[in-house]
């Protein structure tokens, strides 16, 4: 099992149960591509933002598409790491029976609630947050009697 010198087969080995590759292939570019795009965004921002410039409107458009896209690179992940794991049970690498563990079904149903009422109440709280600072608006924006005085001024 553990030989250096044994032969690596290919996926045309196992031609009628060939594991599903293209989707943890493309979940995998997903995952690692809303990430790059996550950090460029942020380093974008951040030079554009430099000595306390305002942000220019179609960044904050950007930023605001941008609102899920963790959930979707944690879903992407999701799919690489589930689909991924199911070769070894397969190809007999790994028996089903070892594969699950010993909880029972009221376990499993009281987990997932649990997860599901977690996340949920996370949700609510994050988009009264976003409600919040959206309604408070930016400090970057002229006052009502400074735009008065601009208008007036010779």
């Amino acid at each position: 099992m553990h030989d250096p010198d044994a032969e690596v087969k290919g996926m045309d080995a196992f031609a009628p149960n060939a594991p599903p590759v293209a989707p943890v292939f493309f979940a995998f570019r997903v995952m690692v591509g809303m990430g790059m795009l996550m950090i460029g965004l942020s380093w974008l921002g951040a030079w554009m933002m430099r000595k306390g410039a305002a942000p220019p409107r179609w960044l904050l458009w950007t930023f605001a598409a941008f609102t899920f896209s963790g959930w979707i690179a944690t879903l992407a992940g999701w799919w690489v790491t589930e689909i991924g794991r199911q070769p070894w049970l397969v190809t007999g690498v790994l028996l089903t029976a070892d594969a699950a563990g010993p909880v029972s079904g009221a376990q499993l149903g009281a987990s997932l609630t649990g997860y599901i009422l977690t996340y949920g109440v996370m949700l609510v709280d994050y988009m009264r947050v976003l409600t919040h600072l959206a309604g408070k608006g930016s400090d970057l924006e002229p006052r009502p009697a400074t735009a008065m005085a601009l208008r007036t001024a010779p």
